[in-house]
């Protein structure tokens, strides 16, 4: 399971790695669009590519040029349909709330109709 800072940086790279299976992208510009929700410094984003590599979402190649410091992303099938799982869990928790929700009420005007047959 992805913490809330992976799941930020994974979702990033699954926009910007969607239209090639390689990517060349500096620590700079993800920290950049990450910068929204949290301050990352390049040995977080470090440690959480280690992670998201690990957790079988991609692969990456670190650079370390004159010009910066890049990585050579590339997603695996996991990372390919990471947007689409997120999009799945989102909906299969929403059904979750609304089966809960529906057996409530339903639980609810079943007590109230014994409630009137037993009673009146």
């Amino acid at each position: 399971m992805l913490d809330k800072k992976e799941k930020t940086v994974m979702t990033y790279l699954s926009e910007v790695c969607l239209a090639k299976r390689s990517y060349l992208i500096s620590a700079e510009q993800i920290a950049e669009h990450v910068s929204k929700k949290f301050i990352l410094s390049i040995a977080e984003i470090d440690d959480i590519l280690i992670s998201l590599n690990k957790d079988n979402y991609l692969d990456f190649v670190i650079s370390d040029s004159k010009h910066g410091y890049y990585y050579v992303i590339t997603l695996k099938n996991k990372g390919l349909t990471f947007k689409k799982d997120e999009k799945k869990k989102k909906k299969e928790l929403l059904m979750l709330f609304l089966r809960t929700l529906g057996i409530t009420i339903l639980s609810f005007v079943l007590g109230i109709l014994l409630r009137i047959i037993f009673n009146g």
